[in-house]
């Protein structure tokens, strides 16, 4: 029969004070325990997985952080039963070039390995800031993915990998730092007949890693649907991502569309590599053209979202 700890017996095995794990489990869900007549019961998998993220934070990691890594995670992903300290893992990792960042991962995604590649964007997503992953990670691993599929190397199925745990990035992020405000909350999506999301979901990780709240409504979207999406949450900015040169004239109609009919207290930004040509002289000006995620940067902190 398997052995059960009451809470303060938790605590004294653990190290980690009664408030402390109260808090952990509250605001984290770092474990799940039982529940009995006197209360939260832990198992010895629960007294190892609290020991675990207790060290992880002595390292310098945030709970926040953490608490979401799965054990293995936590054991292997990040240099075996002792973490690294935090400062010294994330000091070294963004010393070594981008190719040898992204090298593990690009391997996992050409080996179609999916739990592999969820594993170290996951590693990496740990040790960086929200703001360092999109720039050393996401937009590195969008423009080798897109290199890799134009030469031959990569095929669409493999591009759909990455931006699948590039979506768990989001996920996570969302659900740890993201703020509960509604009035700070930003919506991301693409139109109709855009199909890349690697820019929206790059833009809502900084926008989550800031603290604002997100509606991440994914690619490919018609304007009626970005449209009841935004009027039933009023978000204080739309952000849609086009990626091509020369968008199609369906989604040059799906923006404009979107311009005209949007709330007039929810601002519509565009990025891509050509957001001024996509706006056109849509809603008379009223509509923010981002042509760079240093703009994008400023817009999230001029609505209140934070470094």
């Amino acid at each position: 029969m398997a052995i059960l700890y009451p809470i303060r017996a938790a605590a004294k095995l653990t190290g980690i004070s009664l408030d402390t794990l109260r808090a952990w489990e509250r605001r984290y869900q770092a474990v799940t325990p039982e529940r009995g007549r006197r209360g939260r019961l832990y198992s010895d998998a629960d007294i190892r997985r609290l020991l675990l993220l207790k060290e992880a934070v002595e390292n310098g990691y945030a709970i926040g952080q953490v608490a979401s890594l799965s054990d293995s995670l936590l054991k292997d992903s990040l240099g075996g039963p002792g973490l690294p300290p935090a400062g010294r893992a994330r000091k070294a990792l963004l010393a070594g070039s981008a190719s040898e960042i992204l090298e593990p991962v690009l391997n996992a995604v050409e080996s179609f390995d999916y739990t592999e590649a969820n594993q170290q964007i996951g590693r990496l997503a740990v040790l960086l800031s929200a703001r360092d992953f999109v720039h050393q990670v996401a937009l590195p691993l969008m423009q080798a993915v897109g290199d890799g599929w134009h030469e031959g190397k990569l095929c669409v199925a493999q591009e759909h990998m990455a931006t699948a745990v590039l979506r768990n990035v989001l996920g996570s992020l969302a659900y740890m730092k993201s703020s509960s405000d509604h009035a700070s909350r930003i919506l991301f999506a693409t139109p109709a007949d855009e199909l890349h999301e690697f820019g929206i979901l790059a833009a809502a990780i900084l926008a989550a890693g800031s603290g604002l709240g997100i509606i991440y409504l994914g690619p490919n979207l018609p304007s009626e649907e970005i449209l009841v999406a935004a009027k039933r949450c009023s978000p204080k900015a739309v952000v849609l991502g086009v990626a091509r040169d020369n968008p199609t004239s369906q989604v040059l109609q799906e923006v404009r569309s979107v311009a005209r009919e949007l709330p007039p207290t929810v601002e519509l930004w565009v990025g891509g590599r050509n957001p001024q040509g996509v706006i056109g002289n849509a809603a008379n000006g009223r509509v923010i053209a981002v042509k760079d995620f240093e703009t994008l940067e400023k817009h999230f902190y001029r609505l209140g979202g934070q470094l």
